[in-house]
This record gives C-alpha cells, structure tokens and sequence, in this order.
C-alpha cells in the first residue's frame, strides 16, 4: 500500500517547508507505510516557486514540488491527484490545521472505504480555540444550505483532509469543474451520486492565524455561486458503463 500526501500550498512556503521538516516527514517515517509527498503550489508568485523548487534539492526523493497550477486550492489538489503514483491520495493544508495523528484513524479504514475525511464536527472533534460567533453562526449556515442542496449525509465538507482510493479520485477530478474552496463539494457530491462509500472520522483542528483568505465576503459570494454550479452539473458526475468498468478492471488488478 503506498499512500501520496497532498499537500496544496499558496504563498507559504515558508510553514509549509517547517512542517515538512519537522513533522510531516517524520511522521510518515513512523507510520510504516510506503509513501509520497506532493506539494502543489496554484497560483503562486515566482518568488515562491524559486524557495520551494530550491528547498526541494535538499529534501528527500518521496518529496516531489509540482508545476504551478492555476489559482484556486481545488485546481492543486486536483493536479496533485493526477500526478499521484499511490494506491491512496490524502490531502491535508500546509499549516497542519487538522492534526497529524489523524492519519491514524484513517489507516485502517483504507481498505474498507472509498474516502474518509476528517470532520470538524464529528462526535469526539476537538477545536484548538473556540471560533469567533460570526465564524461559527457562517460554518452552522453552510453546513445546512449544503446539506439541503446536495442530499449530503457528512457533518463537515469544508475540513481539509481527506484521502480517497487512488483509482476513484482519479476519476473524480476528471469531472472536476470547480476550483475554489466549493470542490470540497464537488468531491462529496460526486462520490454520493455514484455510490462510493464515505466514512467521517474526528479530528485535533486548529485555526491558521496566518490564513492567506483576506476577502471572506468575496471568497463567500464566490462559493456559494460555485454550489449552485455544482448542483446544475449533476447529470455529468455520473460515471458511465465503461468509466465504471475502468475501475472494477482496476480493481480485480
């Protein structure tokens, strides 16, 4: 089993490079499991990529930096995705706001479900800092407006930190149309309406207070405008005869 750790990063090289060193590395080396590490800059300033194409030369060969995507945290991990070699793909943010040990709960659910991914919400989650009310009474709205548009049975879509079977995601983001913070969404509503199996597990979260979001009134406006995209799009998620026949090949494989 190998397992590709995605980790989408815009303008933070230098957190990001940090936690690598010092956390995410050495974590995996413990796991004992075979594994890469993907960065996957979208929509970085030159400057960036030159620090992070030369802290590269330093670091081992499972560490990979991609080519820069276009703008969005969507368009990264659907690049990392697609550039994966692992049997899983997990995505996790560059600032460890879900905490590592996550990974725990989800390695024995690898090979039983399709996804798992962490959730702010889930019964034994525990928050780092009691949010703000706005920040709370925004995450409660979202949660139901979601939950009514997409049929969707998770308690938390917006967490970053996920891990898909290799194969399916693969498929996924070749649907993809969205890549603001909506794909999440996408990600969810894809594999509800082709009946891949979704499992929720808690998680240690913790707010960056160096969040590189600084209109949240744009950055809102733009998601909910991508839910009501996504929701138009249904018919084209759906997996044809022969796209499901690519996985079960895979599979028996």
């Amino acid at each position: 089993m190998k397992i590709s750790v995605l980790l989408p990063e815009k303008n933070q090289s230098g957190k990001l490079l940090q936690h690598l060193k010092e956390s995410i590395l050495p974590y995996f080396d413990s796991a004992s499991v075979e594994y890469e590490v993907l960065v996957c800059p979208n929509g970085c300033s030159e400057e960036e990529m030159e620090a992070l194409n030369e802290a590269s030369k330093t670091l081992p060969p499972q560490v990979k930096v991609l080519p820069n995507a276009d703008p969005g945290k969507g368009e990264g991990v659907k690049q990392g995705i697609l550039a994966s070699s692992g049997d899983y793909c997990l995505f996790m943010d560059a600032d460890l706001a879900t905490g590592l040990d996550a990974f725990s709960k989800v390695l024995p659910l690898l090979e039983k479900e399709d996804a798992i991914i962490a959730s702010r919400d889930a019964k034994g989650s525990v928050y780092g800092q009691k949010q703000p009310f706005v920040r709370r009474l925004t995450h409660f709205l979202s949660r139901q407006i979601i939950a009514f548009m997409f049929r969707l049975k998770v308690k938390d879509t917006q967490c970053g930190y996920k891990a898909f079977r290799a194969n399916v995601a693969k498929q996924m983001v070749a649907k993809q149309i969205v890549t603001g913070f909506a794909f999440d969404v996408e990600y969810l509503y894809f594999l509800r309406l082709n009946g891949f199996s979704i499992a929720e597990i808690p998680c240690v979260w913790t707010d960056d207070p160096d969040s590189t979001i600084k209109n949240k009134k744009k950055v809102y406006t733009a998601f909910y405008k991508d839910l009501r995209r996504i929701k138009k799009n249904k018919k084209n998620y759906l997996l044809n005869t022969e796209e499901r026949a690519l996985l079960e090949v895979h599979d028996a494989h």
